[in-house]
This record gives structure tokens, sequence and C-alpha cells, in this order.
């Protein structure tokens, strides 16, 4: 009985079968093709196989294998290691921007700046790590220790700034960060003109209800100065300024102003600073 079986599934594999391609018109038989279940059937598996061993080869020797997980070669682990830590970097550069970029507001408002946020660092893995003092760190901590009062004194002079005061006049109110008043007031001639107190470029030159005319200088290692209640200002946005040179002229604009005079701040780094512990007046 099996073996019946058998000879008749092995009679159907072998059974002959004819594919006719024939003329439409004339009915002639252009391509004869004899085929057999057993050929279809092993052409299928030939083809099958050729096309795995193909795909094999092309992620095994070709740089397809660079998109199977887990085959990626050490110089693209390294890229992407380095890529991840660019990204990062800008993403804090982005959130250090926009925070001085809200102090700017605030400032010109007239209003609280805005307290520094804390910027969260992804963490970066690094193999063989040095924790021993170096002399960098050295260096890097003598210059820390000869910080006073928020005021940096740096080892080299060319490092140093010089402040000039912007104004000749007599103080009204002076610094009092407790009491959000973070400039100092001082009162001149009409018609007086502010001076830069130091080189630097003009970033801001605006007007705002409460404050003015108002001018802002970016200086060197961190500083920006604000000039508030201006009548004039005589620079614009982008503009290089010397130390002691015109900027502005004296003024009672805004509302929290009540007489002519110049409201003065000093920032570091984000960071308002009292203008007497840089500048003479």
């Amino acid at each position: 009985m099996a073996d019946n079986l058998k000879y008749r599934f092995f009679r159907k594999i072998t059974k002959k079968y004819r594919l006719v391609i024939l003329n439409d018109r004339t009915f002639e038989e252009r391509v004869v093709i004899k085929i057999t279940p057993l050929l279809v059937l092993s052409i299928t598996l030939i083809i099958g196989f050729l096309m795995v061993l193909s795909a094999f080869l092309l992620f095994s020797y070709t740089n397809l294998k660079e998109y199977v997980p887990g085959k990626t070669t050490q110089e693209t682990q390294k890229d992407i290691i380095i890529m991840s830590s660019k990204i990062d970097s800008l993403v804090v550069l982005l959130e250090r921007r926009n925070l001085y970029v809200e102090n700017l507001k605030s400032i010109l408002n007239g209003d609280v700046p805005v307290s520094e946020k804390e910027i969260k660092r992804s963490d970066i893995i690094e193999e063989n790590i040095d924790l021993e003092n170096s002399e960098k760190d050295s260096l890097f901590r003598i210059k820390i220790e000869r910080e006073t009062n928020g005021d940096y004194i740096s080892i080299s002079s060319n490092n140093t700034v010089h402040f000039l005061p912007p104004l000749v006049g007599s103080f009204t109110e002076k610094y009092d960060k407790e009491k959000n008043h973070f400039g100092v007031d001082l009162v001149s001639i009409e018609g007086s003109i502010i001076n830069s107190i130091a080189d630097g470029v003009v970033v801001i030159n605006n007007w705002t209800k409460e404050t003015g005319f108002v001018i802002g200088v970016q200086h060197s290692n961190g500083f920006l100065s604000f000039y508030k209640h201006n009548s004039k200002i005589l620079k614009d946005v982008g503009d290089f300024v010397k130390i002691g040179g015109g900027i502005a002229v004296i003024g009672n604009s805004g509302e929290l102003s009540s007489g002519p005079h110049l409201h003065f701040e000093l920032w570091k780094n984000g960071e308002s600073v009292n203008p007497e512990n840089y500048i003479i007046f």
C-alpha cells in the first residue's frame, strides 16, 4: 500500500506537461516547453537558495552590514558617540542663549531678571579617565582663588578689562540688589554725553515704556553695560564703540524716570554686579 502511494506520488511529480505559446491568428506553435512539477519545484528551490545566498553575501561583505543591528564597526560607533556629544553641546548652548535673551528682556523691561537655570548635561562616557591633578587643573584653581567679590583678576594683563565712568555726575541712588535696583543713578548737566565704559559692540538699541531709550554694549570677558532713560541714542546695533566714545545723551525718558539722569547697569556672565566695584565714579 505504501509502495503504491510512493509510486503514484513519484509519477505525479514526474508527469510531463507541455507549455505551448501559439500565434493568435494562425494557431501556429511558436514555443513549446516540456515541464514537470518536479522541475518547477527544483527551479523554485534553486532560485530561493541563490537569493538567500546573495543576501547573506551582501550583508556580510559589503557596507550593507552596517544596517544590521549589532554588526556596526568600531568606527561607526565612535562617530555615533561623537555626534551625540555634539548634539548635547548644541542643546546646552541653545539653553544658555535662551536664558541670555530672557535676561535681556527682563532688564529692558525693568523687571527682575530670570533666575539662572540649571543646565543639564548628558553623561559623557570616557575610557581611561585620569583623576589625578594635572598642571592645567592647578592653573585653573589659581585663577578661581584670585576671584574676589565677583571681580576676576586675570593673570595675564592682556585679559584685564579697564572701565571708565559713563558720566561725570552725582549719585541719586546706588546699587541695591535686594530692592531690585540693579544699577546706579547719576545726575548731570542736561545734554551731557554718555560714554561707553569700554570697547565693545552695541547689542541693544531699544525703547521701553518703563525705561525709555536704552542702549546696551557687549564688552569682552562677559561684561554687558546698559544705559537707560536717555533722550537720544547715538549708535546703532552692530556698531563698534571705543572706550570713552559717546553713545547716548542724558535724558528723562520712560515712566520710571523722575528727572534727567542716567540709570547705569553692569552685568557679567548674565549676573548683575555693583558698578562701583569696577568703576571709580
